[in-house]
């Protein structure tokens, strides 16, 4: 159910300004969007610009110090959104009839990669011997991505009916 062009780089652009205003960007929901929304490879190479240019504000305006543990961090962020949007693009045949299928495999792809996601960030606190997250944290993170998820799908929607009324009446006028 890839749409146009128009929502890949909509969603690139969101991802990338969000990294300026919010310190914490839900890459899981980005990832998630990503690989339910657009084919593999853009979806891919999706989450690599918003990884990047997460990374990008971390290291210069946000000043994170450049340590192997920050960069590990990092490195286990880009990789895990990468699974997870591998993860969202592995659509079962349900999810291409119509809206509920793909709102349901956008439910089920949130669910298996924040697990996924934050598995790996686990690995990484044990690892590095830093915090652990609690139970209610990650309750927390995890309906913060539902949100997120939420109202990036309803942009999406927005932005494919327009696209494709546009489509529509350009056809018809012809």
């Amino acid at each position: 159910m890839a749409v146009s062009k128009g929502w890949y780089v909509s969603l690139i652009a969101i991802g990338s300004v969000s990294n300026l205003i919010y310190p914490h960007v839900p890459l899981v929901s980005f990832a998630t969007l990503a690989g339910v929304t657009l084919r593999r490879n853009q979806a891919i190479v999706a989450m690599v610009c918003i990884w990047f240019v997460n990374q990008l504000v971390g290291f210069t305006i946000r000043q994170y110090p450049l340590n192997a543990i920050v960069l590990l961090w990092g490195l286990t962020m880009g990789l895990g959104s990468i699974l997870v949007a591998l993860i969202a693009s592995m659509r079962p045949m349900f999810s291409y009839h119509g809206w509920v299928g793909q709102l349901l495999w956008l439910g089920v792809a949130l669910l298996l990669g924040f697990t996924v996601y934050q598995s790996s960030t686990l690995l990484v606190h044990q690892w590095v011997g830093m915090h652990g997250l609690t139970v209610d944290v990650l309750l927390r993170i995890f309906v913060r991505d539902g949100m997120w998820t939420i109202g990036l799908y309803a942009i999406y929607y927005a932005i494919h009916k327009v696209f494709r009324l546009n489509y529509q009446q350009r056809l018809k006028s012809r």
